[in-house]
């Protein structure tokens, strides 16, 4: 097993939604099946929202990145194994497989198209998100 960094994870679930980390890492399990287990350290705000996707049992698309913020993310599938609280902050453990490697232009255009976006105002928020994620 290798573990990395997690310094960014996005959750691709009925919305967008950044999830500021204060810590976090990835641990590939180098199966056949591409699993990887995910642990976000969080501020409580995130508490509901990721008990409800364990509750639910609800499998959600998330981007993770590791090690870098000027790399690009990997777009997972995952599942909420657990949250702990821990003091004021909470522990999010998740089982995750990668579903596609996906370079960051084609995943924020996925994501502007989804949302209705076209002509210049693509453009623009294309621009824009690009420039943020790159850093």
């Amino acid at each position: 097993m290798k573990t990395f960094k997690l310094v960014a994870l996005t959750l691709l679930h009925e919305q967008k939604q950044d999830i500021p980390l204060i810590d976090g890492l990835m641990i590939n399990k180098e199966d056949e099946n591409k699993r990887w287990l995910v642990e976000a350290y969080i501020e409580q705000t995130y508490r509901e929202l990721f008990t409800s996707l364990k509750e639910n049992g609800t499998t959600f698309d998330a981007l993770v990145t590791i090690s870098r913020t000027t790399n690009d993310p990997a777009h997972v599938r995952a599942t909420v194994r657990s949250v702990t609280l821990m003091g004021e902050r909470i522990s999010v453990l998740m089982d995750a497989t990668i579903v596609k490697r996906s370079n960051l232009a084609e995943v924020v255009l996925e994501d502007l198209v989804q949302r209705g976006l076209h002509g210049e105002t693509l453009l623009q928020q294309f621009k824009q998100q690009m420039h943020t994620k790159k850093g």
